[in-house]
């Protein structure tokens, strides 16, 4: 049966400028001119004019009343919590550039598929994390190159190879960048295309040793890789309302990549996120595990933009409600 919300991401991801976990506090006497200044030491930024100055201290002021109207939205001490990041004097407009280069129209790439076939156990534990099992690599920064959607696959690659194998090899992200004929490298690109390309054309997909991350479009290089990893089968689907499938798959198989919509993140310094993050999908992250017995319960997100982002670099949405889109574009994948 046909599935509605398809989205084809084709992500431009957010430019890794560092995040900081502990929101900066300001009595409330203090001016937001002074405050902006403070802001602007702490995060080593200076603006050439007063028009380009005013311009972000106008933005500055309105992330202010943005942090302050979701935190006082706050159910309970579990909710996420916003402060200011190094994105807080921007507009949302530019922040959402970051993240916005995605193409419109239906991914003719996400599958319709049966996915019962990558099931092995109808039960499921009520805590899963991969990173526990050692199953996860460290939080990456994809600095200014929008190739969320390469780490996000590339990551699950490393996990579920690691599961198969019992041995955590980090592998190239910079070779799906040059590479993958469906995406456009740093301009963008989308999870389940990078997976039929891999599966289309048998691609091995390389250590990270071999073809090393640099960061910007190159081009593919057509070397003979002697050690690395192949994709056999894939999902690629739309579980909203089915967010038990998603569970499922991050307990019996291992991390999924996702779609999200990450709007509000540009606050993001804690908590789980429960509200506030709707609208088009606009980057890709990797889910690496879950928690139902938690008073919210939440997926266990990582994100590519290092770890002084969130919590080390990971934040925490909450299940059952697609919060932030997170069950539009969901994608699993086996190994050779």
């Amino acid at each position: 049966m046909p599935i509605d919300y398809k989205t084809y991401l084709e992500v431009g991801c957010y430019v890794a400028l560092l995040f900081f976990i502990v929101p900066i506090q300001y009595p409330k006497n203090v001016m937001v001119e002074e405050a902006f200044q403070e802001y602007l030491a702490k995060y080593n930024k200076s603006y050439p004019n007063q028009t380009i100055h005013k311009h972000h201290l106008d933005a500055f002021k309105k992330s202010l009343e943005l942090i302050d109207m979701l935190n006082a939205n706050k159910t309970n001490y579990n909710s996420a919590n916003y402060g200011l990041t190094k994105f807080s004097d921007l507009t949302p407009e530019e922040f959402m550039l970051f993240q916005n280069n995605r193409r419109s129209g239906v991914s003719k790439y996400v599958k319709q598929n049966d996915v019962d076939h990558f099931f092995w156990s109808d039960s499921i534990p009520k805590i899963i994390d991969w990173r526990e099992a050692g199953m996860v690599s460290k939080v990456k920064q994809q600095g200014n190159c929008g190739a969320c959607w390469a780490f996000a696959v590339t990551e699950c690659l490393e996990s579920m190879q690691a599961i198969k194998v019992k041995m955590l090899v980090e592998l190239s992200v910079q070779q799906m960048i040059d590479c993958s004929m469906y995406n456009r490298g740093c301009e963008g690109g989308d999870t389940c295309s990078l997976l039929q390309w891999l599966k289309d054309y048998n691609i091995t997909i390389a250590n990270e040793i071999d073809y090393p991350l640099k960061l910007k479009d190159q081009e593919c290089q057509k070397r003979d890789i002697k050690r690395g990893v192949q994709v056999k089968d894939y999902v690629c689907e739309n579980f909203v309302g089915r967010e038990s499938i998603i569970l499922k798959l991050l307990a019996t198989k291992g991390p999924v990549a996702v779609g999200v919509n990450g709007q509000t993140w540009q606050n993001y310094v804690g908590g789980v996120i429960q509200f506030h993050c709707d609208g088009n999908l606009s980057h890709a992250v990797q889910i690496v595990g879950y928690n139902l017995t938690a008073e919210v319960p939440y997926y266990i997100v990582r994100n590519s933009w290092g770890e002084d982002f969130g919590d080390n670099g990971y934040l925490y949405i909450a299940i059952g409600s697609n919060v932030c889109g997170v069950g539009y574009e969901v994608a699993a994948l086996t190994l050779v």
